[in-house]
Protein backbone atom coordinates (compact mmCIF):
# COMPACT_ATOMS: atom_id res chain seq x y z
CA UNK A 1 0.00 0.00 0.00
CA UNK A 2 1.70 2.99 -0.97
CA UNK A 3 0.26 6.31 0.77
CA UNK A 4 0.71 10.00 0.62
CA UNK A 5 0.18 12.07 3.90
CA UNK A 6 -0.81 15.48 4.69
CA UNK A 7 -1.28 17.88 7.57
CA UNK A 8 -1.55 21.47 7.30
CA UNK A 9 -3.13 22.10 10.47
CA UNK A 10 -0.77 23.61 12.16
CA UNK A 11 2.38 26.28 11.62
CA UNK A 12 4.72 23.53 11.17
CA UNK A 13 3.28 21.45 7.93
CA UNK A 14 4.55 18.33 6.57
CA UNK A 15 4.09 15.66 3.65
CA UNK A 16 4.70 11.80 3.99
CA UNK A 17 4.82 9.10 1.96
CA UNK A 18 4.52 5.12 3.25
CA UNK A 19 5.51 2.08 0.94
CA UNK A 20 3.73 0.01 3.74
CA UNK A 21 7.36 -0.56 5.20
CA UNK A 22 9.58 2.74 4.98
CA UNK A 23 8.42 6.48 5.34
CA UNK A 24 9.76 9.59 3.96
CA UNK A 25 9.00 13.18 5.32
CA UNK A 26 9.20 16.44 4.63
CA UNK A 27 8.04 19.32 7.26
CA UNK A 28 8.84 22.65 8.00
CA UNK A 29 7.68 26.05 9.09
CA UNK A 30 6.68 27.42 5.37
CA UNK A 31 5.23 31.44 4.51
CA UNK A 32 3.86 31.95 0.95
CA UNK A 33 3.19 29.24 -1.64
CA UNK A 34 2.35 26.67 0.82
CA UNK A 35 0.73 24.65 -1.92
CA UNK A 36 3.80 24.35 -4.65
CA UNK A 37 5.83 23.25 -1.36
CA UNK A 38 3.49 20.71 -0.55
CA UNK A 39 3.23 19.25 -3.82
CA UNK A 40 7.41 19.51 -4.31
CA UNK A 41 7.48 17.51 -1.31
CA UNK A 42 5.18 15.16 -2.62
CA UNK A 43 6.82 14.14 -5.20
CA UNK A 44 10.28 14.35 -3.33
CA UNK A 45 8.78 11.63 -0.45
CA UNK A 46 7.60 9.17 -3.31
CA UNK A 47 10.54 9.50 -5.14
CA UNK A 48 12.91 8.69 -2.26
CA UNK A 49 10.96 5.53 -1.75
CA UNK A 50 11.43 4.28 -5.38
CA UNK A 51 8.14 4.85 -6.60
CA UNK A 52 6.34 8.17 -8.06
CA UNK A 53 2.48 9.73 -7.22
CA UNK A 54 1.01 7.95 -10.51
CA UNK A 55 1.50 5.00 -7.99
CA UNK A 56 -0.38 5.86 -4.98
CA UNK A 57 -3.26 3.91 -3.39
CA UNK A 58 -4.46 6.33 -1.27
CA UNK A 59 -4.37 9.47 0.39
CA UNK A 60 -4.21 10.58 4.07
CA UNK A 61 -5.16 13.61 5.27
CA UNK A 62 -5.01 15.86 8.83
CA UNK A 63 -8.98 17.52 8.61
CA UNK A 64 -8.64 19.39 12.11
CA UNK A 65 -9.07 21.01 14.03
CA UNK A 66 -6.33 23.59 12.79
CA UNK A 67 -5.67 26.95 11.66
CA UNK A 68 -8.60 27.73 8.79
CA UNK A 69 -6.18 28.88 6.19
CA UNK A 70 -3.54 26.74 6.51
CA UNK A 71 -6.40 23.56 6.69
CA UNK A 72 -8.11 24.38 3.69
CA UNK A 73 -4.79 24.57 1.52
CA UNK A 74 -3.77 20.90 2.72
CA UNK A 75 -7.43 19.52 2.31
CA UNK A 76 -7.57 21.18 -1.09
CA UNK A 77 -3.83 19.24 -1.99
CA UNK A 78 -4.56 16.20 -0.87
CA UNK A 79 -8.05 16.02 -2.20
CA UNK A 80 -6.68 17.03 -5.82
CA UNK A 81 -4.31 14.32 -5.45
CA UNK A 82 -6.95 11.39 -4.84
CA UNK A 83 -8.89 12.61 -7.45
CA UNK A 84 -6.08 12.86 -9.74
CA UNK A 85 -5.56 8.98 -8.75
CA UNK A 86 -8.98 7.97 -8.11
CA UNK A 87 -7.99 6.70 -4.78
CA UNK A 88 -9.46 6.38 -1.34
CA UNK A 89 -9.23 9.05 1.07
CA UNK A 90 -8.56 8.48 4.80
CA UNK A 91 -9.51 11.54 7.02
CA UNK A 92 -7.52 12.14 10.09
CA UNK A 93 -7.67 14.24 13.82
CA UNK A 94 -4.78 16.46 13.56
CA UNK A 95 -4.73 16.26 17.17
CA UNK A 96 -5.14 12.25 17.53
CA UNK A 97 -1.64 11.97 15.27
CA UNK A 98 0.42 13.56 17.76
CA UNK A 99 -0.83 12.47 20.64
CA UNK A 100 -0.18 8.71 19.08
CA UNK A 101 3.66 10.49 18.16
CA UNK A 102 4.15 10.97 21.91
CA UNK A 103 2.96 7.40 22.59
CA UNK A 104 5.08 5.47 25.22
CA UNK A 105 4.39 8.81 27.24
CA UNK A 106 1.24 7.43 29.37
CA UNK A 107 -1.42 10.34 28.93
CA UNK A 108 -1.39 12.71 26.08
CA UNK A 109 -2.36 16.09 25.77
CA UNK A 110 -2.65 17.23 21.92
CA UNK A 111 -3.03 20.76 21.52
CA UNK A 112 -2.75 23.08 18.77
CA UNK A 113 -2.59 27.02 19.40
CA UNK A 114 -5.87 28.53 18.27
CA UNK A 115 -4.82 32.73 19.45
CA UNK A 116 -6.88 34.67 21.32
CA UNK A 117 -5.54 32.46 24.66
CA UNK A 118 -7.15 29.48 23.54
CA UNK A 119 -6.12 26.01 21.94
CA UNK A 120 -7.98 23.31 20.15
CA UNK A 121 -7.39 20.46 22.75
CA UNK A 122 -7.44 16.72 22.95
CA UNK A 123 -7.13 14.06 25.90
CA UNK A 124 -5.46 10.91 24.48
CA UNK A 125 -5.38 7.89 26.20
CA UNK A 126 -3.23 4.33 24.56
CA UNK A 127 -4.03 6.49 21.28
CA UNK A 128 -7.68 6.72 21.49
CA UNK A 129 -9.10 10.17 21.88
CA UNK A 130 -10.49 10.50 25.23
CA UNK A 131 -12.08 14.46 25.31
CA UNK A 132 -12.30 16.69 22.84
CA UNK A 133 -11.78 17.93 20.26
CA UNK A 134 -12.51 21.32 21.89
CA UNK A 135 -11.71 24.78 21.64
CA UNK A 136 -10.90 25.96 24.92
CA UNK A 137 -8.45 27.72 27.25
CA UNK A 138 -5.51 25.74 27.95
CA UNK A 139 -5.88 25.96 31.54
CA UNK A 140 -9.08 24.13 31.27
CA UNK A 141 -7.61 21.42 28.69
CA UNK A 142 -4.74 20.60 31.24
CA UNK A 143 -7.69 20.13 33.64
CA UNK A 144 -8.87 16.91 32.13
CA UNK A 145 -5.58 15.68 32.96
CA UNK A 146 -3.59 13.23 35.68
CA UNK A 147 -0.42 14.40 36.64
CA UNK A 148 2.28 13.15 35.40
CA UNK A 149 1.15 13.51 31.48
CA UNK A 150 2.72 14.60 28.11
CA UNK A 151 1.53 17.58 26.05
CA UNK A 152 2.34 18.05 22.37
CA UNK A 153 1.58 19.95 19.51
CA UNK A 154 2.21 23.48 18.84
CA UNK A 155 -0.07 24.69 22.00
CA UNK A 156 2.05 22.87 24.24
CA UNK A 157 5.30 25.50 23.58
CA UNK A 158 3.20 28.18 23.77
CA UNK A 159 1.95 27.79 27.16
CA UNK A 160 4.57 25.47 28.17
CA UNK A 161 4.13 27.31 31.93
CA UNK A 162 0.58 25.99 32.19
CA UNK A 163 1.28 22.39 31.07
CA UNK A 164 3.97 22.57 33.77
CA UNK A 165 2.09 24.20 36.14
CA UNK A 166 -0.25 21.33 36.25
CA UNK A 167 2.63 18.71 36.57
CA UNK A 168 2.50 18.11 32.85
CA UNK A 169 5.60 18.26 30.60
CA UNK A 170 5.73 18.88 27.14
CA UNK A 171 7.27 16.26 24.59
CA UNK A 172 10.46 16.88 22.76
CA UNK A 173 9.32 17.48 19.08
CA UNK A 174 5.79 18.90 20.23
CA UNK A 175 6.03 21.27 16.99
CA UNK A 176 6.03 18.41 14.58
CA UNK A 177 2.91 17.62 12.09
CA UNK A 178 3.49 13.80 12.95
CA UNK A 179 2.26 12.98 9.47
CA UNK A 180 4.90 10.13 9.50
CA UNK A 181 1.89 8.87 12.23
CA UNK A 182 -0.61 10.18 10.37
CA UNK A 183 0.21 7.98 6.61
CA UNK A 184 0.79 4.89 8.75
CA UNK A 185 -3.07 5.51 10.08
CA UNK A 186 -4.07 6.31 6.81
CA UNK A 187 -2.49 3.30 5.27
CA UNK A 188 -3.92 0.75 7.80
CA UNK A 189 -7.29 2.14 7.64
CA UNK A 190 -7.43 2.45 3.60
CA UNK A 191 -6.27 -1.54 3.89
CA UNK A 192 -9.49 -2.39 6.19
CA UNK A 193 -11.56 -0.99 3.64
CA UNK A 194 -12.07 2.30 5.91
CA UNK A 195 -11.17 4.76 2.59
CA UNK A 196 -13.45 6.95 1.58
CA UNK A 197 -14.27 9.00 -1.84
CA UNK A 198 -12.46 13.01 -1.86
CA UNK A 199 -15.96 14.31 -2.09
CA UNK A 200 -16.81 12.33 1.21
CA UNK A 201 -14.19 14.45 3.44
CA UNK A 202 -14.76 17.59 5.47
CA UNK A 203 -12.72 19.36 7.34
CA UNK A 204 -12.96 19.49 11.26
CA UNK A 205 -13.85 23.16 12.83
CA UNK A 206 -14.24 23.16 16.15
CA UNK A 207 -14.42 27.29 16.13
CA UNK A 208 -16.76 29.82 13.95
CA UNK A 209 -14.88 31.28 11.26
CA UNK A 210 -13.91 34.96 12.34
CA UNK A 211 -15.67 36.32 9.04
CA UNK A 212 -19.25 36.77 8.94
CA UNK A 213 -21.38 38.23 6.40
CA UNK A 214 -22.42 41.49 5.99
CA UNK A 215 -25.51 42.61 7.43
CA UNK A 216 -27.97 42.15 4.04
CA UNK A 217 -24.73 41.71 1.83
CA UNK A 218 -21.99 39.50 1.03
CA UNK A 219 -18.09 39.23 3.15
Amino acid sequence: MKTLGIDTTGPVVGVAAFDGARVSVRAARVGRDVEAVLLDWVVECCAELGFTVGDIDGVAVAVGPGAFTGLRVGLSTAIGLALARGVPMWAGSSLVSRARRAAGHGSVLAMLDARKQRVYASAVEDGVERTGPEDVAPQVAVSWMTAPFVATGEGALVYRDVVEAAGGVVFADAEHPAVDVLVRMGADAIARGEGVAAVDITPVYVREPDARPRAGGST
